[in-house]
């Protein structure tokens, strides 16, 4: 789970510096296919059609909101990004898949919690201890941004040890496939949160975009609750 993990962060990384984000953020979201597929291989949990119908139909709403440029692999930067944001994805799909395997397992949640920043942090420390240029050259101004930085940094700390409390209790009890495709809502959500940030409000896309991921996710799971009962 933490290589997996970590490794699909890097990847995530690098294509936004290849990337528009927009292209980026969407191509990522391959992750609730790839956990499907994985778990289906590798755990035998049941992929049904509609499954795979509804997460489809998820990452077009996905596509609604983040509206990523068409024709943006048209140079060998923007190709290898395309291919970095796929495996990001598809790596985020193995670690949810490690997820959910360690929560069957009864594994303590705390070793899942810690998989991660135990593999990140020997590779990231150097880099995150020494003083950024700005900083060693002086200046109140860059020590106020410095301080500012390292805000931001502990908010979103914060926000993704959170957000990886709840996903692993999530996949102790949902089968990967459904508890991953549930992330879609956090594109609704940034969007919103963005609002508040002081983008502007969010276009027909997004509402449409939104209720597409809200329907095919209520749809795949009346599906499910459908198939559960018939094999019963």
């Amino acid at each position: 789970r933490g290589l997996c993990g970590h490794l699909a962060l890097l990847a995530y990384l690098e294509s936004i510096e290849r990337l528009p984000l927009a292209v980026a953020v969407f191509l990522g979201k391959v992750h609730p296919l790839a956990a499907a597929v994985l778990s289906w291989l590798f755990l035998g949990e049941p992929l049904r059609a509609s499954r795979v119908a509804a997460i489809a139909a998820s990452l077009g709403g996905v596509a609604l909101i983040a509206r990523p440029a068409a024709g943006v692999a048209s140079t060998s930067a923007s190709g290898l990004g395309t291919a970095l944001a796929l495996l990001a994805g598809v790596l985020s799909g193995a670690a949810y898949c490690c997820v959910r395997a360690l929560g069957r397992s009864e594994e303590a949640e705390l070793w899942t919690l810690l998989s991660l920043p135990l593999v990140s942090l020997p590779f990231c420390a150097r880099a995150a201890l020494l003083p950024a240029p700005s900083a060693a050259a002086g200046g109140g101004q860059a020590a106020d941004r410095g301080a500012e930085l390292w805000l931001w940094f502990l908010a979103l700390g914060l926000a993704t040890q959170g957000g990886q409390i709840f996903l692993a209790r999530g996949l102790r009890i949902l089968p990967a496939a459904s508890g991953t495709q549930t992330m879609y809502f956090g594109t609704v959500s940034g969007v919103f949160l963005g609002v508040l940030l002081g983008d502007g409000w969010p276009s027909w896309q997004f509402w449409i975009g939104g209720g597409i991921i809200l329907a095919a996710l209520h749809l795949a799971e009346r599906a499910d609750a459908n198939a559960r009962e018939k094999e019963s």
